[in-house]
C-alpha cells in the first residue's frame, strides 16, 4: 500500500443483491485504478474493501451512492485496518 493510500470498508444496503451490483462495483472500481475486493454479505448487503488515494475513493463512494443497478438506500464507510494485499480489484464469492 502506497503511504498516501487509504482504505475504505464500504456497506451497500437497499436491493443490492441480485441485481448485479457487485459486477458494477468491481468495473468501476477498475476503471478508477483501486484495488480490493467486494462481495455479498449473508444479511442482504454488499461489502466493499477498497484501498487507493483519497481523491478516488472519494469519487467512487459517490458513484456508489448513485449506482444504476438495484437500489441502495444507505452507504455506510469505515476506515479499514486489514493488512491483505491487493493487486487489483475483484469480486469474491
Amino acid at each position: 500500500m502506497a503511504k498516501t493510500d487509504e482504505q475504505l470498508c464500504i456497506y451497500l444496503e437497499g436491493v443490492v443483491q441480485g441485481v448485479g451490483m457487485r459486477y458494477y462495483v468491481r468495473d468501476l472500481a477498475n476503471k478508477m485504478g483501486l484495488q480490493g475486493y467486494v462481495q455479498n454479505t449473508s444479511n442482504g448487503r454488499v461489502k466493499c474493501v477498497v484501498r487507493g488515494e483519497k481523491s478516488r475513493l472519494e469519487l467512487f463512494v459517490g458513484s456508489l451512492k448513485a449506482a444504476p443497478r438495484g437500489r441502495v438506500d444507505c452507504v455506510e464507510v469505515e476506515n479499514c485496518t486489514d493488512t491483505e494485499e491487493f493487486t487489483h480489484f475483484n469480486i469474491r464469492f
